[in-house]
């Protein structure tokens, strides 16, 4: 009887741990009101005011990156949960972009690179956000250069950036040119 007590209990315990573990490792990750993942070091007070913002960038010796996500996408949780949880990739990205977030689908309100008003929505519609995650990376007079449609392994997301530091957009390199290229400097480098 004393052991099917303790077997009891055990079992008890193995079932509450089972349920309750998963979804504390998914609340590790916060999230915007819009159920949007969310990064502390994203630039959270943005106003969506693109021009001020690139400014800002410009200023501080940046780029200016603007991720485009959504509610339930799987490529943009991933992309929070594996890219951004890689301390190394989050360091050389906020010491060279800043970083903000658009929800593809929401309603703040803010301007756009010309002035114009417009909403979140409006704005990845007008600069052609077909899905999510989409990083598009801005130039210092407020034009697109690069963009990174969908997910991409760390390792990859972050030739990206390098990519866009090393002008190779404005050099017009094809980012898997410049990506092989780079690649096999660093093997004859005797780097990876």
């Amino acid at each position: 009887m004393n052991f099917m007590r303790k077997s009891g209990w055990a079992f008890l315990a193995v079932v509450m741990l089972t349920y309750t573990l998963p979804n504390v490792a998914a609340s590790e990750f916060a999230k915007r009101e819009d159920g949007i993942h969310a990064q502390t070091w994203f630039k959270n007070l943005s106003f969506l005011e693109l021009r001020d913002d690139l400014a800002e960038a410009t200023k501080a010796g940046k780029g200016l990156v603007v991720i485009f996500e959504q509610k339930g996408c799987g490529s943009c949780k991933k992309l929070h949960e594996i890219n951004f949880a890689n301390k190394k990739l989050v360091k050389f990205i906020s010491k060279n972009f800043d970083v903000l977030q658009i929800n593809m689908y929401g309603s703040k309100e803010g301007t756009d690179m010309d002035g114009s008003a417009i909403n979140e929505r409006k704005y990845a519609e007008r600069v052609l956000v077909q899905f999510t995650p989409t990083t598009l990376f801005y130039g210092k007079t407020g034009k697109e250069i690069f963009r990174i449609p969908g997910y991409l392994s760390p390792k990859f997301y972050r030739r990206a950036f390098e990519y866009v530091l090393d002008r190779g957009p404005q050099r017009k390199i094809l980012f898997p040119r410049w990506s092989r290229d780079r690649a096999r400097a660093e093997k004859a480098k005797g780097g990876s």
